[in-house]
């Protein structure tokens, strides 16, 4: 398990290019987090969502000023769900720290594990202190994705169980 986790946080950072950038490790619990797929004229509130479940929540923000958040579920096969933005607005909301996000990671299983990128995508995704990143508590993600006839919803609340780390050698 431990190479697994090894192998999901190699990707993280080989995805994201950060080498030499800060990259924080937390331990966290999904609660409530899914995602809903349906044509683009249906309602998707009157659907059920497929449950999206994580341990770990990777922040990444590479010397190029981006910034990306990796949602991790070491038991998944598939590649990690990752949200990506160029910069942290501190103006939106004065409580959170914001991320606008620009493009998506997708999850899924090809070989090799190469995430699916789309971009152009509409969401926010919100930390819940000003920038203190060892001592975040939680972070929430909404994204929304029209593709053809298809829209796609993700919806992740992430509760942090523990104290950020910096990933090292990264």
């Amino acid at each position: 398990m431990k190479n697994l986790f090894s192998v999901v946080i190699a990707s993280v950072v080989f995805i994201s290019g950060n080498a030499g950038a800060a990259n924080y490790l937390y331990p966290a619990a999904c609660e409530k987090s899914y995602s809903k797929q349906g044509e683009q004229s249906e309602d998707l509130t009157k659907i059920n969502g497929r449950t999206i479940n994580c341990d770990s929540v990777v922040v990444s923000m590479p010397k190029n000023g981006n910034i990306m958040i990796s949602i991790i579920d070491k038991k998944s096969d598939l590649t990690p769900l990752g949200f990506a933005g160029s910069r942290f607005d501190l103006k939106i909301n004065p409580n959170l720290t914001t991320l606008p996000l620009e493009r998506i990671y997708l999850p899924h299983a090809s070989n090799p594990k190469v995430p699916q990128v789309v971009n152009g995508i509409e969401g926010f995704c919100f930390l819940d202190r000003k920038l203190n990143f060892r001592a975040l508590s939680g972070m929430s993600c909404s994204a929304k994705i029209e593709i053809g006839t298809q829209k796609l919803i993700y919806n992740i609340v992430v509760r942090i169980v523990g104290p950020g780390e910096i990933i090292p050698g990264t």
